[in-house]
């Protein structure tokens, strides 16, 4: 790739300084295009990005009519055409910005170069450095949920510093919102406090699992024109998120290994130099500019020459008492010393060494990816040693975490009680777990590599089996129930669900079948459905004596009632009319209603004999307890009006509520229902 004339885009859009925000953004919205690079007489004056309105519109509401010059950033970060481009990229990460302006040797607008120009011009040994994507994405994902607000998206990527925002619910990305998403609705000049951001995000979300390569991460960000993917696991949940950034990150390392055969190159043109400059400047100048890089220059016996400020972080010394200070002596402090002497010797023999230098600082340790290398003069006389580490303790964090998560899926993959098994294409079984071998009876070493269905499947094996394995491998499968034969003949009833599982090697393709026994559920069902049956039995059984019982009953009312009204009534009403005393005539009253309060629980029928209701008049009393009116009454049965009436006041009468202020419909629902 080389230099920056062979990265950058060109040529570059370009817009006068007078033009207002709301011009430049129309260009922006055109061209589709991130940044807008203000110029005259093709001198760059400065730089509108996305990020800049985003900052603006944080702060306040923004004015579309001003003049682009009045919220550009000016001057611009620029570089030279022949700029190395590693040496192009550390500009980007050490300024943290993502639009560098590229100029002639004039001084003239040339180019520009972003994250997406080196993307796309790394070939594939860049990637081959890195294995998968958990190597480089960030786990620490900034999510917001569907119902938030745009603006506070956008204030909290301003106070973030990212570009981007998942949005999730349960753990689960649903989407996800970009600076580029927020200034469509600025541009628009819409209320971002009133809109939530599930009808902002783009949805649904371009994810990748962990363990994917970088090199088709790298692709599918090119070949779809994004700037991100959501890393997620094998249930879907969001794990991290990896920029094309982070895919390029790994130029910092190749930056470092372009210093070196710089300073080689340095070395050896020193000689030649030290007439129109002072060497110790020089190599201080190029020092300085590896950025979080920790290098360092020694002589033969390990005193530091030079070092520079990355370097003074990490260890914790000053220029200003270099002089005093030997290697040795800040390795023996870190408790390193004896790593630190051993990789010398190493470099001593064979020119260099790679290893991972660990640091005890600040009660922490660091762990340093460090090369050292021998120097020597033209003449191959060794004249001292260079150090080049670059702090690596977030990554060994992360690999940490990784591993540790790992280690807890093992953990839950051992101790599930359900089967969980791999099976290859053509169906052979890759992996089991312990409950496979504890239900099945065979061991791991009598499964792996045998077929599937011989060991998972008591039915004929053929044509069904053959459907069954690819209806697993072409769909994620729920609830398949399958009869399996244990070791000893026993037979289970299993149900399956299927996850499909692709991996980038060779195109291999696998898919793992998660089994649970059901065979005691199935038979806690068929013994609740015999209790069911059982009950639903027993029920009839119940209801049929109950009918048979209030029949009786009602049979029983009624005879009493007979018996009421023809041996008991007549004499009561016998003695009502020959009373001579009142107290005779309360005393028959008493009896009464005794015997009313007796037969007051009896069916309505048999109320009706006890009351001695006639034909006519329990007709009448049905026809009132439906709400018919006296003339309703009169025209359904053909009799007067005054009939009706009259047969209205004798069922008050015999009712015993002619006296009262009760309405006779009321009484007949309540005591004689239906």
């Amino acid at each position: 790739m080389g230099i920056l004339q062979n990265v950058m885009t060109a040529p570059v859009i370009t817009v006068a300084q007078d033009k207002s925000v709301s011009q430049a953004l129309g260009i922006m919205a055109e061209r589709k295009i991130s940044a807008l690079v203000v110029a005259e007489n093709k001198k760059p004056l400065g730089i509108f990005t996305e990020r800049a309105l985003i900052q603006i519109r944080v702060g306040g509401e923004i004015n579309y009519s001003w003049p682009i010059h009045r919220v550009m950033s000016s001057p611009p970060f620029t570089a030279p055409l022949d700029m190395d481009y590693r040496e192009a990229y550390q500009l980007l990460l050490n300024h943290r910005i993502r639009h560098l302006v590229v100029t002639d040797h004039g001084g003239d607008l040339a180019g520009i170069v972003t994250g997406t120009d080196f993307l796309s011009h790394l070939g594939l040994e860049y990637f081959m450095e890195f294995k998968s994507v958990d190597q480089v994405m960030i786990r620490d994902v900034v999510t917001l949920k569907p119902d938030s607000s745009a603006f506070v998206a956008m204030k909290l990527m301003n106070d973030r510093k990212i570009s981007s925002l998942v949005i999730e619910e349960d753990g689960y990305p649903r989407g996800i919102v970009t600076e580029r998403d927020l200034l469509r609705l600025i541009r628009l000049q819409k209320t971002l406090e009133t809109i939530p951001l599930h009808e902002v995000m783009s949805q649904p979300v371009q994810t990748i699992f962990a363990d994917v390569s970088s090199h088709k991460a790298a692709k599918i960000l090119l070949g779809k024109g994004l700037r991100r993917l959501v890393v997620t696991n094998s249930s879907g949940r969001h794990v991290g998120i990896v920029t094309e950034t982070d895919m390029i990150k790994g130029l910092r390392t190749s930056y470092a290994d372009h210093l070196k055969d710089v300073i080689r190159q340095q070395a050896r043109q020193l000689k030649e130099v030290r007439k129109k400059a002072d060497e110790a400047v020089i190599l201080d100048n190029m020092l300085q500019s590896a950025g979080d890089i920790a290098m360092a220059i020694m002589d033969p016996d390990l005193h530091i020459l030079h070092s520079n400020q990355a370097a003074e972080e990490l260890y914790g010394f000053s220029v200003d008492n270099i002089s005093d200070i030997k290697a040795a002596m800040l390795h023996r402090e870190a408790g390193n010393l004896a790593q630190f002497e051993e990789a010398v010797a190493i470099a001593n023999r064979k020119g260099r060494h790679e290893f991972i230098l660990q640091l005890k600082r600040d009660r922490a340790v660091h762990y340093l990816a460090t090369t050292i290398f021998r120097i020597r003069n033209q003449e191959n006389n060794k004249i001292g040693f260079g150090l080049i580490a670059l702090d690596i303790s977030r990554q060994k964090q992360y690999e940490a975490y990784l591993q540790a998560e790992r280690d807890f899926s093992k953990k839950i993959i051992d101790k599930t009680p359900s089967i969980i098994c791999s099976i290859t294409e053509d169906g052979t079984i890759d992996f089991i777990n312990p409950a496979g071998e504890a239900l099945t009876g065979y061991s791991a070493a009598e499964l792996l590599g045998k077929n599937w269905q011989d060991y998972f499947y008591s039915g004929k094996t053929g044509r069904s089996t053959r459907e069954m394995l690819k209806k697993f491998q072409e769909h994620d499968v729920r609830g398949y129930e399958v009869r399996l034969k244990t070791k000893e003949g026993a037979l289970r009833d299993i149900s399956w669900s299927s996850v499909k599982r692709f991996c980038e090697k060779d195109g291999f393709f696998e898919t793992l079948v998660l089994g649970n026994d059901v065979t005691g559920l199935k038979k806690a069902v068929q013994e609740l459905e015999k209790k069911k049956r059982e009950t639903e039995e027993a029920n009839i059984a119940l209801k049929v004596m109950l009918d048979q019982h209030s029949r009786t009953r009602e049979s029983i009312e009624e005879q009493i009632s007979v018996k009421v009204k023809e041996l008991i009534n007549p004499y009561l009403d016998q003695l009502r009319h020959s009373a001579v005393s009142e107290k005779q005539t309360e005393t028959v009253n008493i009896i009464a209603a005794h015997i009313d309060s007796i037969t007051r629980s009896f069916s309505p029928r048999a109320r009706e004999i006890v009351l001695g209701l006639s034909p006519r008049e329990t007709m009448i009393a049905d026809l009132v307890r439906q709400g018919k009116t006296s003339k309703e009454i009169s025209e359904m049965l053909n009799i007067s009006f005054r009939t009706v009436e009259t047969y209205r006041n004798n069922l008050r009468k015999k009712l015993g509520i002619n006296k009262k202020k009760i309405s006779l419909r009321t009484y007949l629902m309540n005591h004689f229902p239906k």
